[in-house]
This record gives C-alpha cells, structure tokens and sequence, in this order.
C-alpha cells in the first residue's frame, strides 16, 4: 500500500509540474503577442495644423478644404522641391496614410520623385528614413530604406495613380528590417544593415522634387489620415 500511495503521489507531483510548465508557456506566448500588437497600435494621428508647407519654386503644398488632407501638387521650375514637413516629431516605429502618388513619365530622371516617409534627420537628410518613393521619369512607385550612407528601394506598382492606404512599420526583434503593406496587404520587408528605424525620433514628411522634364501637369502628392506607430 505504502509503496502505492508514493507512486500515486509521484503521477501527482509529475501531472502537476507539465500543468504548470504548459500554463508558464502559454503566459509567455501570450505576452509575446500582446507586445508585438502594442507595437503596431497608432501613437498618434498627424493634423494638418502639424506640417509646414513650403516650396523652393512654384509647387505650392496646400491643406485640402473639408479634410484632414494636403495635397503637394509637382513644382514646374528647372529645379523645384515642395514639401509638407512635420514640425516637431515623435518616437515612432512606422507611419501609415490614405492618399495617392500621382506621377508620370515625363521626368529627364529618376531624380525627380515624389515621396512620403520618416526622417530622423531633416537638416542634411542624410539620416534614417523609411517610407515611398515614386520616380517621375517611369511612374514606379517603391518601398525605400535610407541609413548608414545605403539608399534600398524594391518596387511596389508601376502607373498606379490611384488611392490607397500605404504603410511602413520597423521590426522590433530586429531594426534593420520594415515592412511595407498597401490597402493591409502585406508586399515585402526590405533590410538595410546599415540603418537602424526603431522607435527614433522621426518626423512625417512628404516632398516632391522635380529636376526637369517635358512636363508634369496634375502630378502631386495627396496624403489624408497621417499616424505614426
């Protein structure tokens, strides 16, 4: 009887200790998920009242009447840049916006741009930044990293003017490394060793630069709904 009662205990004692280890596990897991939801959650949308509007030629950014949108029409001078730039920034981890690039072809080169990003820097423009860019000279829009003296880019669509949602978001397990996604679909994760674009202090931005061309009439910028993460 003795020696069954202590093997009765011993299934006891074992049941009980993959009862806690497996409850421990779970707990953890779900931890891990409620950190990396939290990481996603929007800080903070970015009013128009946030930006500064401003223009080295004839562009002419202006906030649109009767939303929370700006629209950042495509400079026609020899050398024009027009930019809608955050005025204080945030830590943040991505941006996200509903909007449009609308681009062409008529661009000499790839130079001239429109795009809507994260900067970490915005007195040399040399820093970290993350976010999209579309090339007037082919009408690509793309995903790009820039940090460490590395510019990476993948393309996104080709002649694609229309609406959408666009969003970045910088991986916490590891800094390198955003994710891009339009509309919620998920498009590709682009990795620049030599950047780091996890929770720094960033400033919204979005520019247009035009170096010349045959002509770009209707080509801006719209971006509604500005959040960073």
């Amino acid at each position: 009887m003795k020696k069954k009662i202590n093997l009765l205990l011993l299934a006891v004692m074992t049941v009980s200790a993959v009862l806690y280890v497996s409850c421990k596990k779970d707990v953890a897991s779900t931890d891990a998920t409620t950190a990396k939801n939290d990481a996603t959650i929007p800080r903070a949308a970015v009013p128009q009242s946030a930006f500064n509007l401003w223009s080295t030629c004839n562009g002419n950014p202006y906030n649109i009447s009767g939303t929370n949108g700006i629209c950042i029409p495509v400079g026609n001078c020899g050398t024009d840049i027009d930019a809608a730039q955050q005025n204080n920034g945030q830590n943040a981890t991505g941006l996200q916006f509903n909007g449009c690039f609308k681009g062409g072809t008529s661009a000499y080169s790839s130079a001239s741009e429109q795009a809507v990003f994260l900067a970490d820097n915005v007195s040399q423009w040399n820093g970290n930044e993350m976010g999209f860019v579309k090339t007037l000279n082919d009408n690509a829009l793309k995903g790009y990293l820039q940090g460490g003296g590395q510019y990476i880019t993948q393309v996104i669509s080709v002649g694609d003017n229309g609406y959408h949602t666009f969003k970045c978001q910088a991986r916490s397990n590891n800094v390198h490394q955003v994710d891009f996604y339009v509309d919620g679909a998920y498009k590709f994760t682009l990795t620049n060793n030599s950047g780091s674009y996890w929770n720094h202090f960033f400033y919204f931005v979005g520019t247009n630069h035009w170096y010349g061309g045959s002509g770009n009439s209707g080509q801006q910028i719209e971006m509604y709904n500005m959040t960073t993460y």
